[in-house]
């Protein structure tokens, strides 16, 4: 009996464990338009990046953002976005970033991130939760692998996970 518990225990922890995965930052050669500021933490997009996100989201179905944020690629944008998907948002752009593609850039490694003493985060740990009965988008946590600080929280269409931005 014991050793049928020990083997259910390891399973379930096993589980848990294989939900999270290290990912590195790539480099990104031009400069980044959208800073999101997230408890500390600085996270910079290309609009390039969000806007191609934004495509393939629609190509799998949701048409919710649409396919372009709508941002000039002239301006220089700050965010501020908040833990949970509860909030309300004054703009599109938090709206898109947060529940939209935010979490896929970052899970494809498209963003530039700095701390709140202004040094590079070279890699982040990946959390995915799993996605709600009859809901189809993953919540997904991002911390820091230094202090395992949260440095981003949001969601992401699980139609999305595997998709590939072709920018590199």
């Amino acid at each position: 009996m014991k050793g049928v518990l020990l083997l259910l225990f390891s399973f379930v922890v096993s589980l848990s464990v294989s939900a999270q995965r290290t990912i590195a930052m790539r480099n990104i050669w031009t400069r980044p338009q959208v800073y999101v500021l997230f408890q500390g933490y600085t996270i910079a997009f290309t609009i390039k990046d969000i806007d191609k996100a934004l495509q393939l989201l629609y190509e799998t179905g949701d048409t919710t953002f649409g396919n372009t944020c709508g941002l000039d690629t002239s301006g220089t944008y700050k965010i501020d976005l908040f833990p949970g998907l509860k909030m309300e948002y004054r703009n599109r752009v938090q709206w898109i970033l947060q529940k939209g593609v935010g979490a896929f850039l970052l899970t494809a490694g498209h963003a530039y991130i700095e701390d709140a003493r202004h040094r590079p985060v070279r890699s982040v740990i990946c959390d995915l939760k799993p996605p709600s009965m009859g809901g189809d988008a993953v919540y997904i946590l991002f911390t820091d692998p230094r202090n395992e600080q949260l440095l981003f929280a949001g969601a992401m269409s699980a139609d999305m996970y595997n998709k590939d931005l072709g920018i590199d």
